[in-house]
């Protein structure tokens, strides 16, 4: 399977540095809103794949948004990954 979209995460300090970096590498609808459910929507609707997405300094990532957004994040970029056979995750500490 030939990628077609890469996404690279990188210094993320807050969930709304996901949504940003995200929105502007995906082609996400013009009335996407900053929050887990959206971007659930976002990762498991029409978007092009195959899509692969990495995340940089997860360590650092889970440093700054605490166990509980970091673990949100994780579980919708999983959810997401469950739905659809086109969409990758890789996770770099």
């Amino acid at each position: 399977m030939s990628i077609s979209q890469r996404v690279v995460l990188q210094h993320i300090y807050k969930l709304n540095d996901a949504y940003q970096q995200l929105a502007e590498q995906l082609d996400f609808s013009s009335d996407f809103i900053n929050n887990l459910d959206a971007l659930y929507d976002e990762l498991s609707g029409n978007l092009e794949g195959p899509i692969q997405i990495t995340w940089e300094n997860t360590r650092e990532a889970q440093a700054a948004l605490g166990e509980e957004d970091y673990a949100a994040l994780l579980a919708v970029f999983n959810d997401a990954i469950a739905d659809r056979d086109d969409l990758s995750l890789i996770l770099k500490p």
